[in-house]
């Protein structure tokens, strides 16, 4: 397997797992944070159904008002501010369920002559705050950034700018990680107006390892079962320096056997957890029909309660690192109340 091709598990993975959620550009057809609320309100239900229960009944934190016009706005469900630091008596909000912030859509173009491509990519932001942080965040190999978009939705009603690209290289016919790594660095530095945070999902996983080890102003690096290929993510990990989170499905072909999960290991500031039956389709968001290779019957957790994970998790991480809500640590740390919590459910395993 050589850095510019997946192996053959990958490979099946793109037949199975191509998103048709289009360009991205038509905001009108995305998921909407209401939609992956709607998905995490069925997993947070009363205790004693094997899913985690809100151990604190906080709200949201709300940021300043702007008046910006822009393509299209989702509204999201109140939420008031809070200045507390966080701490076992206070474990902060839900995170699995919709923010605070309505957000607002838009797309643009970039053009990348080093890359030979034009970048589509689209912003998902809070529509009521000017000076949001910046999340990078890549689909997976033969995906789009449509298959981002409730992640991206969810994340901005929290508070957070998500930039989400259509990758130019990381289809069948053209892969190429590290030039996707670059890329991202470039997108990073022509759209936001400081450092930034990078995230992906499988190889957009890889990516954005390959842009924080190169951009060491990068605030932090979130994966989402991130798939490494052909040692380009080993070969980078101890260049990065930023705070590193992965959350990870069950080994499988279709995520190369957890590949991912060593890639992080070696950096100097990571966390890592599996979501138990989680598999690697569960990470598109929206989630595509077509991915029957990565998805087998679960015996405890509904694919709602592990969407609710997911968002409840790498919610946290967003929040936590770039410095909105310092009480997203409870989902990270032993003892926090959200990761017990989920501990206790049988939901999360720490490796």
């Amino acid at each position: 397997m050589t850095a510019r091709h997946f192996s053959l598990c990958s490979t099946l993975l793109a037949l199975a797992c191509t998103t048709d959620g289009g360009s991205g550009n038509d905001t009108s057809s995305s998921t909407t944070a209401a939609t992956a609320s709607s998905d995490a309100s069925a997993a947070s239900s009363s205790a004693g159904d094997g899913t985690t229960t809100a151990p604190g009944d906080s709200s949201g934190a709300s940021g300043s008002a702007s008046a910006t016009t822009a393509t299209s706005t989702t509204d999201a469900s109140d939420g008031s501010s809070s200045s507390s630091s966080g701490g076992t008596d206070d474990p902060g909000p839900d995170l699995r369920m919709v923010g605070p912030h309505a957000v607002v859509h838009e797309d643009g173009e970039l053009s990348l002559p080093d890359s030979g491509c034009t970048m589509g990519y689209d912003i998902v932001r809070p529509g009521d705050v000017d000076d949001a942080p910046t999340v990078v965040l890549a689909h997976g190999f033969q995906g789009n950034r449509g298959s981002m978009a409730g992640w991206a939705e969810h994340w901005a009603s929290w508070g957070v700018r998500v930039v989400t690209p259509d990758l130019c290289h990381a289809t069948i016919i053209d892969a190429d990680h590290a030039q996707n790594g670059a890329d991202l660095v470039v997108l990073a530095q022509a759209v936001a107006p400081g450092p930034v945070m990078y995230a992906g999902y499988s190889a957009g996983g890889l990516a954005a390892v390959l842009a924080a080890a190169q951009d060491g102003t990068a605030i932090a690096l979130l994966g989402l079962d991130m798939v490494d290929s052909g040692g380009l993510g080993a070969a980078a990990a101890a260049a990065v320096v930023a705070p590193a989170h992965d959350v990870v499905s069950e080994p499988s072909m279709c995520n190369s056997t957890a590949n991912g999960v060593p890639v992080f290991g070696a950096m100097a500031d990571s966390h890592v957890v599996r979501l138990f039956e989680a598999d690697h389709c569960d990470f598109q968001n929206p989630g595509d029909a077509l991915c029957g290779l990565c998805s087998s019957p679960n015996d405890q957790h509904t694919p709602e309660q592990i969407r609710a994970g997911i968002l409840g998790l790498s919610t946290a991480a967003v929040l936590l690192r770039t410095a909105l809500d310092p009480r997203a640590a409870s989902w990270w740390n032993p003892g926090g109340a959200w990761y017990d919590a989920m501990i206790e459910a049988g939901e999360l395993a720490q490796l």
